[in-house]
């Protein structure tokens, strides 16, 4: 599938670089591909996939039209190529967006010889028919450790100044923290709701009634304003700790915990294994919280 070959034996050279067994190992936070048992948006968000592709191995040409598809790249290199185009590779800190628009076919590959991950988000554009366009910032160290970056903004709301821009009224921010550090509370307004993911490490949520909750790699969690929280890195691991949030339009009051589902796509016929199921957390007031947890998915 996508032009790939054959996954490589463990003993071989090349299955020795492996750290999974098949070529794309894909966590789903929303109803994707073969996976329906889910949500299938957050407000605008439509996709974000958290995505581990083994080295030589990648998403031949494929098509997509009328979304806004940003690419967070978190260990190993991405090599992005384009119909109208544009070939680039980026690392570490690098964001991709891409207006689909009218329609575009584009790859990603890892061509290199250690594992690639990266988050990929689909965002609902404003209108249909946008003209194609493709483009990249890296987000330094210093823009983002221990601080809120603002990486993707509104292109329409010129007062807020972002070095991505799409075609839709959501901010996106990124924080890589170290261990026992705090950025600045993260303030949902009302009328505005966020998309918090914990991308690497453990991070702690403190609301300002004093609760405090834990997520951990992988995690998310759905936030509707108002709600003011403060996230702090955990302790425990001698590592960065990253944080990923989406901020923009909502409808009701309420805060629900996520865990994604896990999807193994296998190299011959993209068949999906599901790991484990949901797990919500939803804050009904500020002194009943329930819990739900789906069963898990075969």
């Amino acid at each position: 599938m996508f032009g790939n070959d054959e996954n490589p034996s463990k003993s071989s050279s090349e299955g020795q670089k492996w750290t999974n067994k098949n070529w794309l190992k894909s966590r789903f936070h929303f109803n994707f591909a073969e996976y329906h048992s889910g949500p299938s948006q957050f407000g605008v968000l439509r996709v974000m996939n958290d995505d581990l592709v083994q080295p030589r191995r990648g998403f031949g040409m494929h098509p997509h039209r009328d979304m806004e598809i940003l690419t967070f790249i978190i260990n190993g290199r991405l090599t992005h190529k384009d119909s109208i185009d544009t070939e680039e590779t980026l690392g570490r800190g690098g964001v991709q967006f891409m207006t689909a628009g009218r329609g575009i076919r584009h790859s990603e590959h890892n061509l290199h010889d250690e594992p690639l991950r990266f988050i990929q988000c689909w965002v609902v554009p404003r209108r249909r028919g946008f003209e194609p366009a493709y483009g990249s910032y890296t987000c330094t160290d210093a823009e983002r450790q221990n601080r809120w970056a603002l990486v993707a903004a509104d292109f329409e709301h010129r007062s807020v100044k972002a070095p991505v821009q799409i075609q839709q009224d959501c901010n996106i921010y990124v924080s890589e923290l170290q261990a026992g550090r705090t950025p600045e509370a993260m303030r949902i307004d009302q009328q505005r709701q966020g998309y918090l993911l914990c991308v690497e490490g453990s991070v702690q949520l403190v609301d300002s009634a004093g609760k405090v909750r834990q997520m951990h790699q992988h995690d998310a969690a759905e936030l509707k304003g108002s709600v003011e929280l403060t996230p702090t890195a955990g302790v425990s691991l001698p590592k960065l700790h990253v944080v990923l949030r989406l901020q923009m339009e909502h409808s009701s009051s309420f805060l629900r915990w996520r865990r994604a589902i896990t999807a193994e796509a296998m190299s011959e016929n993209l068949h999906h294994r599901c790991i484990f199921g949901d797990l919500r957390v939803s804050l009904v007031d500020p002194c009943y919280i329930n819990i739900f947890v789906p069963p898990e998915q075969k």
